[in-house]
């Protein structure tokens, strides 16, 4: 039986714990041999009972001969950001550590984390202007931190594609913060694709964002009706603006020019910067592309149910429809159609959440079955056309969620789909001729798109 079963103490022999028994050595040699063997037993003894924290408890390491480095001393943890951190808080100034952002992390959690001095960080934050840019923290974002034996003598982080903040300690003590500039550079490039299923998929399948297809609804919105008039055999071609920092793709930017063959007819469009900073797309002989209403208050949905009679699902009979349906998840966002003044915002009958805008020339449209509001939307507000008044729902008497879209002219109810309404103002004489030098260069760019190279077709 071991020493330890039988209850009897045990000493340390090293730092690994290897337990050696407490006990005296044998009798040889008569009683001198006898006497020192006893007394060794007893300092052994007396060893072990130093060595734990009393009769029944569990023994307690011996010291180690010699002091470990501190920074081998450092569990790993995931990814050995602590381990990384504490080494570097040893090394000489200019050591760093890089660490990525992690949700619901904080400056105040990676400081602690990296065991760096918590009152620098409040005498960094208390820098005036730039608190915001660094609390706003968001899940991928990097901070590279230097330190000097705990203490921080560096910060930076980029806080947006064009700028990155950086704080150093000051050589007579404190911190000094800065927003350097980073130089971004756009690129123009072409994208060219055949409409087969939706315009998503084809845009996708391109390389390019979901952002670039809402773009493009959003270029020729006035004349396309995407929830409705999309068709397979349509085609687009457009000039996309690509933003590049440092050698490295960053994102898609915006659409400078664009065309879309659309059943067969062609629609054109280039982007033009006016005076005031504001920006526009026109037609190549100058004329604006927006009108007095959208086409569809949804950017993209099929229609349920079109104007006319027909058998009211609930009602079970038939009844004059006025207005069109539009079928789209609940939540979908539904924007005004014109700029006009909300003079109905609540509930009513069949209608369920209802909106009623009014517009210059005796024009109502009104928007029903909505799940919510738009934040704000009270009666008697002005709203710009395309602003958010409220989300797809199927309150009042619906069977699923959609739209119901009405059009009135001086109280008289009149299909949407068939209203035109005319254009915005054309380009100024006092613009024209600059107007147009530029259609030309983008127009050009545009017709020289690669259609072989570029081209993918979209399939289901």
């Amino acid at each position: 039986m071991s020493p330890e079963r039988a209850g009897m103490p045990y000493a340390s022999a090293s730092i690994d714990q290897t337990p050696v028994p407490a006990v005296a050595a044998p009798l040889r040699g008569g009683a001198g041999v006898y006497v020192v063997g006893v007394l060794g037993g007893l300092c052994l003894l007396a060893s072990a009972w130093l060595t734990i924290d009393g009769p029944g408890l569990s023994p307690r390491p011996a010291a180690p001969a010699t002091r470990p480095n501190p920074a081998a001393a450092v569990a790993p943890t995931a990814g050995g950001e602590l381990a990384a951190a504490a080494s570097a808080a040893l090394k000489p100034l200019g050591a760093a550590v890089e660490v990525v952002i992690r949700r619901d992390d904080t400056l105040d959690g990676i400081f602690r984390r990296l065991s760096l001095s918590i009152e620098d960080l409040a005498a960094v934050r208390s820098l005036p202007g730039i608190r915001q840019s660094l609390d706003f923290l968001k899940p991928g974002d990097t901070v590279k931190l230097t330190s000097l034996n705990g203490g921080l003598t560096s910060l930076t982080r980029r806080i947006s594609d064009t700028a990155t903040l950086t704080v150093t300690r000051a050589p007579a003590g404190g911190f000094a913060a800065d927003i350097v500039p980073n130089a971004i550079e756009v690129r123009t490039a072409p994208l060219v694709g055949h409409i087969t299923s939706s315009l998503f998929r084809t845009v996708n399948e391109l390389g390019a964002s979901d952002q670039v297809a809402l773009q493009l609804a959003e270029v020729f919105r006035y004349d396309i009706d995407f929830a409705q008039e999309l068709q397979p055999g349509d085609s687009f071609r457009i000039l996309l603006e690509k933003v590049w920092r440092d050698g490295r793709y960053l994102r898609d930017g915006d659409i400078v020019a664009a065309e879309f063959v659309n059943s067969g007819r062609t629609y054109r469009a280039v982007r033009y910067t006016l005076p005031d900073g504001t920006r526009e797309y026109y037609a190549p002989d100058g004329r604006s592309l927006r009108k007095a209403f959208l086409l569809s208050p949804l950017q993209f949905s099929r229609v349920s149910s079109g104007f006319g009679l027909r058998w009211h699902p609930i009602l079970d009979r038939m009844r004059a429809h006025r207005g069109i349906d539009y079928a789209a998840p609940t939540g979908t966002p539904i924007r005004a159609a014109g700029e006009g003044r909300v003079s109905f915002r609540g509930e009513q009958s069949g209608y369920g959440n209802v909106v009623m805008l009014d517009h210059p020339g005796g024009v109502q449209t009104v928007y029903g079955h909505l799940s919510r509001f738009a934040a704000g939307l009270f009666v008697g507000k002005r709203v710009q056309q395309s602003e958010l008044i409220g989300f797809v729902g199927m309150t009042g008497l619906a069977t699923g969620p959609h739209l119901h879209y009405e059009y009135r002219v001086g109280g008289v109810h009149r299909n949407p789909s068939s209203i035109k309404t005319l254009p915005a103002e054309p380009i100024s004489a006092s613009l024209k001729a600059d107007f147009e030098a530029r259609a030309a260069a983008l127009l050009q760019g545009l017709d020289a798109a690669p259609q072989g190279s570029t081209t993918v077709t979209a399939s289901r």
